[in-house]
């Protein structure tokens, strides 16, 4: 999902002082510690990601946001 429709979300749910920061890359590594990706899945990913590419696979983001009240 685009960061800007994310936070437009996080708006319309009532949340303030929305802020979308600290990007930084996710390799294959950092996903096989998180129980969503099975170890068959980052099997398939060491194999058909080309080795160079495996240290960024994606772009992690922290957001920020506040609920008034």
């Amino acid at each position: 999902m685009a960061e800007r429709v994310f936070a437009g979300k996080l708006e319309r749910a009532g949340f303030a002082g929305i802020w979308v920061g600290g990007h930084r890359p996710f390799g294959i590594d950092e996903a096989a510690l998180y129980p969503l990706f099975t170890q068959e899945l980052i099997e398939v990913m060491r194999r058909t990601i080309p080795a160079g590419r495996q240290g960024h696979v994606a772009t992690g983001v922290i957001v920020k946001a506040r609920r008034p009240g």
